[in-house]
């Protein structure tokens, strides 16, 4: 069973005051000296145990001290009989009422702590089963991560040589991106003056027939072919050098 007395750090004839007050003492070291605070509860629930132990065997003990004891009519004739005899029997009656009280104090005792003794065991077990499976779920945690890492590495690892020979590759789509640039500014100009030569070209040529000259058809289908070729080559310069430079982004994302 346990000694609730060395707990606290008192003798065992102490009063409910020096009780009160070692009680109070530990508490206030315990405060100063755990900064845990899940183990400073646990300390916090023996001594608090241990002073609701003590103090109800306290009180206990005063109780019976206030009472009387009551002799039947017959046992004083008995004890008027003689003083040896009295003597005896006083001591008997004394004697069994002292073990009356030191059983009722047990009952007390053992009514009161063990269910605070079983309450305080499942709340421990709790806590402890709670933190093992937080500790199950950081290690699971920990090796998900790892194995993550290393998957991640030997990937890096095999994908390295194509990043090598893909650096060539980007450097000239990025050459070629810049080229592409400045032929769409050129040829948002030269369009403009093409599309304005076939419209003019053809536009004389059929002067020329009205005039009575024969009619040239290849020079009508070139100023038509250079009239549409004029209207559609930004478009198409545009789409180029967007897809391009799309799959430069790409390879650099991969590559870097």
């Amino acid at each position: 069973m346990t000694d609730y007395y060395k707990i606290l750090g008192v003798e065992q004839n102490a009063s409910k005051e020096e009780i009160k007050v070692a009680y109070e003492k530990q508490v206030e070291k315990l405060k100063k000296e755990v900064v845990n605070e899940k183990r400073l509860n646990q300390f916090l629930n023996i001594f608090d145990e241990a002073y609701e132990a003590l103090s109800s065997l306290e009180q206990n003990q005063l109780t019976d001290e206030n009472k009387t004891l009551i002799i039947n009519p017959q046992e004083v004739q008995k004890v008027l009989e003689g003083d040896d005899k009295s003597k005896n029997y006083i001591d008997g009656v004394n004697s069994k009422r002292k073990g009356r009280t030191s059983n009722r104090k047990k009952n007390n005792f053992t009514e009161k702590v063990v269910p605070q003794n079983k309450e305080k065991k499942n709340v421990y077990k709790k806590n402890k089963f709670n933190d093992k499976k937080e500790e199950q779920v950081r290690k699971q945690k920990s090796v998900e991560e790892r194995s993550k890492s290393n998957t991640k590495s030997t990937i890096n690892l095999i994908m390295l040589p194509f990043k090598i020979l893909l650096l060539p590759l980007i450097a000239v789509l990025t050459v070629v991106i810049a080229l592409l640039q400045i032929i769409n500014i050129i040829s948002w100009i030269a369009t403009k003056l093409l599309i304005v030569g076939s419209i003019s070209a053809g536009a004389i040529h059929l002067y020329q027939v009205k005039l009575g000259q024969p009619m040239n058809y290849n020079i009508l289908i070139l100023a038509a072919s250079v009239l549409i070729a004029s209207f559609f080559l930004p478009y198409i310069l545009k789409f180029v050098l967007k897809a391009l430079q799309t799959l430069n982004n790409v390879l650099k994302d991969f590559v870097f």
